[in-house]
């Protein structure tokens, strides 16, 4: 099955995997103001071997240190929070050279109360994407604080999908002073879609909300068994900031930091897979 640029012929594809897989992956987590709930962030969950997780950013999960005695929630019903309970590892941005990642290993309560309304991603879904392709298959799928409802009706958020390409050259690697082992810079422009109503609207200057969501490699390929066009997807890294100046920007760390980190604190043991070029892996 080889890779195939995006096309619009495409477009209903990537949004049922979107829709189907990639946002039951991601994770909202919300905080408490005034007895309503807040937008705070995003995370991926996962399942590796027999734990669970949810890798998100650094600047994320330092509110529990931050603010002890306060708690995260996590949305797992019309009207029905859970709290996050675990325990929590994170990078300290400063002495990381910019590495903005930590994980919650999650306490086993929490696990069927998630599965109602998320599924795990596993390890055979992360890739480490070393060679960035000029397209537009590179998504991100996060909780933009914007999308809430107004004060006064029922609490409502929403996820929306954003999908960018990598600059043509170095420059804002250099201007925003990121180095390419650790991190991915993608150009964000056009349009972004709710996955909610599946509209279309301008791009947002603001991407508060999403730090701690997935980077997601779309592959889109002919599939000659049945015929059509077919999505799959990857986890590539996890979303840290955004740039406005002279370049309109997001920046993610590489999923292999975590995988670092998961072979360092749980020490587990991962075989790497070689990728032949034009084959889905």
């Amino acid at each position: 099955m080889t890779e195939k640029k995006f096309t619009k012929e495409t477009d209903d594809a990537v949004v049922e995997q979107i829709n189907g897989k990639i946002l039951k992956h991601t994770i909202q987590f919300l905080e408490n103001i005034n007895g309503r709930p807040r937008p705070y962030g995003s995370g991926v969950f996962a399942k590796i071997y027999n734990d669970y997780f949810i890798i998100t950013a650094s600047h994320v999960a330092v509110f529990f240190d931050d603010r002890p005695g306060e708690n995260l929630m996590v949305r797992v019903g019309k009207n029905s929070f859970i709290n996050i309970l675990g325990k929590i590892k994170y990078s300290d941005i400063e002495k990381t050279k910019g590495v903005d990642l930590a994980y919650i290993k999650l306490d086993k309560q929490m696990i069927a109360h998630l599965y109602k309304a998320y599924i795990p991603i596993t390890i055979e879904k992360f890739r480490h994407h070393n060679n960035l392709i000029n397209g537009t298959n590179y998504c991100i799928l996060g909780y933009p604080t914007i999308n809430v409802t107004k004060e006064g009706e029922p609490f409502n958020t929403g996820a929306t999908f954003f999908l960018g390409s990598p600059p043509t050259n170095d420059k804002p690697y250099k201007l925003y002073k990121f180095n390419k082992r650790d991190h991915i810079i993608l150009n964000v422009k056009g349009k972004g879609t709710d996955v909610t109503t599946n509209k279309k609207g301008k791009i947002i200057s603001q991407f508060h909300g999403i730090s701690g969501c997935g980077l997601w490699f779309l592959l889109i390929y002919d599939n000659p068994a049945t015929g059509k066009t077919e999505v799959d997807y990857r986890l590539i890294g996890i979303m840290t900031e955004f740039r406005t100046g002279k370049y309109f920007c997001v920046i993610a760390n590489r999923i292999w930091l975590i995988i670092e980190a998961f072979k360092d604190a749980e020490k587990f043991i991962f075989k790497e897979k070689f990728i032949k070029k034009g084959f889905v892996a």
